[in-house]
């Protein structure tokens, strides 16, 4: 699409890092600024499903670069 290699890796790690936050609760508003959204979730140890997620963003980025 004419996005540079580089430029597209950098937004998937970026997806990854907000994705995996959000999944593990470790989003706060002094992290999120402005951005900062509070979700409703079912509270345990989600750092299996943190993992998983973060595997497959790593999937992605790899196959980008």
């Amino acid at each position: 699409l004419g996005v540079p290699t580089q430029s597209a890796a950098r937004a998937v790690a970026i997806m990854k890092s907000a994705a995996t936050a959000l999944i593990g609760q470790t989003n706060t508003p002094a992290s999120g600024g402005a951005k900062y959204r509070k979700m409703e979730t079912t509270q345990g140890d989600c750092s299996a499903l943190v993992s998983e997620a973060g595997s497959y963003f790593d999937r992605v980025i790899g196959a980008i670069s």
